[in-house]
């Protein structure tokens, strides 16, 4: 039909032909599970494939050998694949990388109107094009390299600072302060609280250093903060927690606990009645979601934000980037957090 045109003579053209549709094709099984938390990466990958069929239909049309304005718009579509590949490298590297290709392309315009050199060096004119991308992938696994200890360097500094706010003497007096009453009183609770507030401290101090740690302990962990926290206080706030485990995966310490620490810090600390937490962790086959709501009275709301959630965010970009989801909604009285993260 004359749709598709094969110069068997071309091997750099047709390997970059076939190229282009096998990465177009392997995008999207590859982030079938990331279009799934955003809708957005298919309507991309869309654009991306009509955008390809376009510069070929316009090549066709055109019908020039070697046509420059087909060259720009295929380096275009191809600086599309890098962008949706890995957008923060190509954020951080997008002026070099237009400075590189915008001078290429332009050497490959010079060359093509000198037919006669062209047609000798043709396959070198089409190398120009190629050469860059092993100089960028090189950067891009140095970036990779960075970011793998920018992780582990974030995640020691959360971890301590994590450490500080668990032990430090306000939560840490308070507890002792209630146990101490539990002893007077000679509270059965009293080895109960005793054994929580040891499971945390443990918790923090050991099992935070670990890259991973299974679902089901940084579960048993918030248990026993809330347990303590009820504890805290007497205006006896509404605490729920459901949790369903479908699969008791790997994930990255001390994550949940930033938003649920917030949540009695900024809420139940500062109303004396009606304080209400609820939180829901559930984990899929595919996904995992954790989200909680809390109350707080608008009056003594700090507008100052804080460092925790910040923290986080960063957290969840170095250790699931392209693989979670954190929305935050607050209204007149009441604070949302929802995370979701991936299965790998």
């Amino acid at each position: 039909m004359g749709f598709i045109r094969i110069d068997f003579d071309e091997y750099l053209e047709n390997t970059l032909i076939l190229g282009s549709w096998w990465i177009l094709c392997s995008l999207v099984f590859y982030y079938s599970r990331s279009i799934r938390l955003r809708k957005k990466s298919l309507l991309r990958i869309l654009y991306l494939v009509l955008f390809l069929t376009g510069i070929l239909l316009l090549d066709q049309w055109m019908d020039i050998p070697d046509n420059p304005v087909s060259i720009f718009l295929l380096i275009l579509f191809w600086m599309g694949i890098a962008q949706f590949v890995a957008p923060v490298f190509f954020k951080k590297f997008q002026k070099s990388i237009f400075l590189v290709y915008g001078l290429v392309w332009i050497a490959f315009t010079l060359l093509r109107w000198n037919e006669a050199y062209l047609k000798e060096h043709h396959q070198l004119a089409i190398l120009m094009l190629l050469i860059p991308i092993p100089f960028f992938l090189i950067i891009w696994v140095f970036e990779q390299w960075k970011r793998i200890k920018d992780l582990e360097s974030q995640k020691n500094q959360a971890e301590l600072a994590m450490l500080k706010n668990q032990i430090n003497p306000h939560f840490l007096f308070n507890t002792l302060n209630n146990l101490y009453g539990l002893c007077v009183e000679k509270s059965d609770t009293a080895p109960e609280v005793v054994l929580k507030l040891s499971d945390m401290m443990r918790y923090t101090i050991y099992e935070g250093k670990k890259q991973e740690v299974l679902l089901s302990k940084e579960v048993d962990y918030i248990k026993n903060f809330l347990g303590l926290q009820q504890l805290r206080h007497r205006n006896e706030p509404q605490i729920d927690f459901e949790v369903n485990i479908d699969q008791d995966g790997l994930i990255s310490p001390l994550l949940f606990i930033v938003p649920v620490e917030n949540a009695f810090k900024h809420g139940v600390e500062k109303m004396t009645e009606g304080a209400f937490v609820r939180i829901s962790l559930i984990s899929g086959p595919e996904k995992l979601k954790f989200q909680i709501e809390n109350n707080f009275d608008p009056e003594s709301q700090d507008a100052k934000p804080g460092i925790g959630l910040e923290n986080l965010k960063r957290r969840l970009e170095l250790a699931y980037p392209a693989r979670h989801s954190l929305v935050i909604t607050q209204d007149k009285a009441t604070y949302k957090v929802t995370m979701e993260i991936l299965w790998n």
